[in-house]
């Protein structure tokens, strides 16, 4: 499966943009997101087919459809919210995102503030 790019997105009227995200088919492997240069606030939180939250990993360097690494922070059932500095990455740069179960989403919230 390819990449995710959400770059191409517009910030709608509302001031949010969400996504849902379908993540790699396989346990513990990458699915590359492309977030829009106009994202200052990101918000993940990742569900199993069935509706359920279950953790994840957020790394900042990957392969899409590769095991995630070392190199991660955890996603807990709490989900995972920062904000990311203008002109850097992620604003317009690459995320990659996994779950610790097969068949799973994440669920995308970008903010411009």
């Amino acid at each position: 499966m390819a990449a995710t790019d959400l770059s191409v997105e517009t910030l709608p009227t509302v001031g949010f943009l969400t996504r849902r995200v379908t993540l790699d088919g396989t346990a513990n492997n990458a699915r590359e997101v492309i977030l829009p240069t106009w994202a200052r606030r990101v918000s993940i939180f990742v569900k199993d087919g069935s509706g359920t939250i279950q953790p994840g990993d957020l790394a900042t360097a990957g392969t899409d459809g590769a095991a995630i690494g070392t190199d991660t922070f955890p996603i807990t059932a709490a989900g995972l919210t920062w904000r990311p500095v203008a002109g850097r990455s992620p604003g317009g740069g690459s995320i990659y995102l996994s779950a610790s179960t097969a068949s799973s989403f994440a669920h995308v919230m970008l903010e411009q503030e």
